[in-house]
């Protein structure tokens, strides 16, 4: 009798101790681990706050009328006391309540360089927002408004803005996570990359960047100049040669990216002429790969495994570069993925791995 009551006080203490461990292992899983959750969300958005008024530079590379590209917001006019031949930017503050500073995402919208606003929707970032992160969405200087480095140096003083108004928007500054696709993951890295030369005057004090989400984003601007899918708009940011054939007309309005590998020249011969010396040298001054070293920000790559647009080959080279030089890194490639537009279900994928990667980096919890 004896050895039955012991044999059923043990079984009811591992019963216990298998719903107890079971309870605990559901609590200490995140719940922006289920993708669901993330319709849910509905962020407080603080719109249109001029971060900074810069100077319009003329760019005859650049196609005057590049058409709207679809999903951003309204350009917003200039303020009443902005000096003629500049350009107040805007960025959004997008936010869920929070008692404690939150990480903080800046977000970077593509558009090859030459088109593109800050989006409209959170749609496509929903989930850093569900793992409890801000947003903040800039505007930068697109090619018909100034050449390169212009969007560069407008993203670094976005990173000032976000210093100087952390207190205010509860933005804890030792996690700052740069995000963008296409020329916006190109801009992501260059923010996280780049050397302060690229920092324009007043916008030095900026917050160190804790990581980096590059999604399809250019790495190799030099190669890009005469890769079909990006040579076009690759010249026309870089500002250095007059196209071979004039622009006529607006190019299509677009919801997605792939158009850039779409548009032709309708047999009227190249755009460009092959870059010379000068064009080159600038096209890797603007590269990313340009400045891999030991201690970047730890880095995730998205990138669909036959993107026309940029060359699967560049996220490729990326990756190798950030392992030899010791910096964290992570990539998901898309299996038949294009330049973006991926099925739900790979998008959904793409952003779990992004937030598994910056919980391990201490970012999100």
């Amino acid at each position: 009798m004896r050895r039955l009551y012991f044999a059923v006080i043990m079984a009811v203490a591992t019963i216990a101790a298998s719903t107890l461990a079971r309870a605990q292992a559901a609590a200490s899983t995140p719940s922006w681990m289920d993708a669901a959750s993330w319709a849910n969300v509905h962020p407080a958005a603080t719109r249109n706050i001029v971060y900074a008024n810069v100077p319009l530079i003329a760019n005859p590379s650049a196609n005057p009328n590049p058409g709207v590209a679809g999903g951003g917001m309204p350009r917003v006019p200039n303020s009443p006391t902005a000096a003629p031949g500049t350009l107040d930017l805007h960025l959004d503050v997008l936010q869920v309540p929070s008692a404690k500073p939150t990480p903080v995402v800046v977000q970077l919208h593509g558009g090859g360089w030459i088109r593109g606003d800050r989006p409209s929707s959170y749609g496509t970032f929903s989930a850093l927002l569900a793992a409890g992160m801000s947003v903040v969405t800039v505007d930068y200087r697109v090619g018909k408004e100034a050449p390169a480095p212009a969007a560069i140096e407008d993203v670094r003083c976005a990173m000032a803005w976000v210093k100087a108004n952390a207190a205010q928007y509860n933005f804890d500054l030792t996690r700052v996570v740069v995000y963008g696709a296409s020329a916006g993951g190109h801009l992501a890295l260059m923010a996280g990359y780049a050397p302060a030369s690229f920092d324009p005057p007043g916008c030095t004090d900026q917050p160190k960047v804790a990581a980096v989400l590059d999604f399809y984003g250019p790495t190799n601007l030099a190669e890009g100049l005469t890769e079909h899918g990006s040579s076009d708009f690759t010249h026309q940011w870089l500002g250095m040669e007059k196209p071979l054939v004039p622009y006529a007309g607006i190019m299509p309005a677009t919801s997605g990216p792939d158009m850039f590998a779409k548009v032709s020249d309708g047999g009227r011969g190249p755009r460009w002429a092959a870059p010379d010396a000068a064009t080159l040298a600038r096209a890797k001054e603007m590269s990313p790969m340009s400045y891999i070293h030991a201690g970047l920000p730890p880095t995730f790559i998205v990138n669909g495994e036959r993107d026309p647009a940029v060359d699967p080959t560049q996220d490729a080279e990326l990756k190798k570069a950030l392992d030899a030089a010791g910096v964290p890194n992570g990539q998901d490639i898309v299996p038949g993925g294009g330049h973006g537009n991926f099925s739900r279900a790979e998008s959904d994928k793409a952003m779990l791995l992004c937030l598994e990667f910056l919980k391990a980096q201490g970012i999100v919890q």
